[in-house]
């Protein structure tokens, strides 16, 4: 029985695959046909397309030529008012010109005279901020003594420092005559 089911089974293969191909075949043919139309329509449009083409530069170049006189007898009253405008115009610069002058002078003067004033300040202000800058590097020198100081069982007696020493404490200099004061309690 399982010879007799193989056999059905390829022939159902067969017929299906048979079937795929005319419906490929059927596909290609009809892709075929709708390729051909549309290239008909394109080439169609393309026509249309070089005749409007055509009717629109024939319309231009009449209109052009129409369009270009009316325009210059429109313009030409205001083009001579414009030309009249012009020469006023440079009436009155050439007349207002030796005031421009006048005024840039005066700017370049009174510029030079901020700049003289500017770079007076900034030299003084440049001595201030040295003269802060050196007080403030004493006292950064300063600070880790008064820390010590704090630290340290010590008072100012006059002008010195009297301490209470501490005899298990650390010996400094170079003859080891110093002794190190008590902590602060």
């Amino acid at each position: 029985m399982e010879h007799g089911e193989s056999v059905s089974a390829r022939a159902a293969l067969e017929n299906a695959a048979k079937a795929t191909l005319a419906l490929l075949s059927e596909l290609s043919q009809r892709e075929a046909r709708r390729d051909a139309s549309l290239d008909r329509q394109i080439e169609s449009l393309r026509q249309e397309v070089g005749q409007f083409r055509r009717d629109v530069a024939s319309l231009v170049e009449g209109a052009g030529a129409r369009i270009a006189g009316d325009a210059r007898d429109a313009l030409s009253p205001a083009v001579v008012e414009y030309d009249r405008a012009v020469a006023s115009t440079a009436q009155r610069l050439k007349q207002t010109g030796s005031l421009a002058w006048m005024w840039l002078g005066g700017a370049t003067m009174l510029l030079g005279l901020v700049l003289v004033a500017g770079w007076a300040v900034l030299g003084h202000y440049r001595r201030e901020l040295a003269a802060v800058q050196d007080e403030l590097e004493r006292y950064e020198d300063a600070a880790p003594v008064v820390r010590a100081f704090y630290a340290s069982d010590a008072v100012v007696c006059g002008d010195r420092i009297c301490s209470n020493e501490d005899p298990q404490g650390q010996h400094a200099g170079e003859k080891r005559q110093y002794r190190q004061a008590r902590p602060r309690p």
